[in-house]
C-alpha cells in the first residue's frame, strides 16, 4: 500500500476512533444523569425500602459499572491523544504550533521527537551510509 494512502487511512481511523470515544463519553454522561435522577426518585419514594429489597443490587451495581466505563473511556481518550499528538502537531503551520505549545507549556517527555524530526534523522542517516 502506498505510504500516502496508508497515512490517510491512519488519519481517518484515528478521527473515527476519536469521534466514537467522544460520543461514548457523552452517552455515559447522559446515563449518569438518568441514574442519578432515578436514585433521587427512589430515595423520595414511600416504597424506598421495598425497591432496595428487590433491586438494591442493581441500584449499587449500575453506578459502579458506569464508573468502570468512565475509566475505560479516560484510558482510551488518553491513548488517542498521545497517538494523535504528532499527527495533529505536524499538520499545523509553525505559527499555530508555537501558539499551542506556548499555551500548553508542556515539555516533551525525554526521548520523544516529532515525526518530522524522526523522518529527517532517518534521511540524514541514509545519506551518510
Amino acid at each position: 500500500m502506498p505510504q500516502d494512502r496508508q497515512a490517510a487511512q491512519t488519519q481517518v481511523s484515528w478521527a473515527l476512533l476519536s469521534e466514537a470515544t467522544a460520543s461514548a463519553r457523552l452517552e455515559a454522561h447522559r446515563l449518569r444523569h438518568l441514574i442519578e435522577r432515578g436514585q433521587r426518585i427512589v430515595d423520595s419514594s414511600a416504597a424506598k425500602d421495598h425497591i432496595y429489597q428487590v433491586a438494591g443490587d442493581l441500584m449499587l451495581a449500575v453506578p459502579r459499572r458506569l464508573d468502570a466505563l468512565d475509566t475505560d473511556l479516560d484510558r482510551l481518550s488518553y491513548a488517542l491523544s498521545v497517538l494523535g499528538a504528532d499527527h495533529l502537531r505536524d499538520r499545523l503551520p509553525m505559527a499555530d504550533r508555537a501558539l499551542v505549545d506556548d499555551a500548553t507549556h508542556r515539555p516533551k517527555p525525554p526521548g520523544t521527537r516529532p515525526s518530522a524530526s524522526r523522518v529527517a534523522a532517518r534521511y540524514l542517516a541514509r545519506r551518510r551510509a
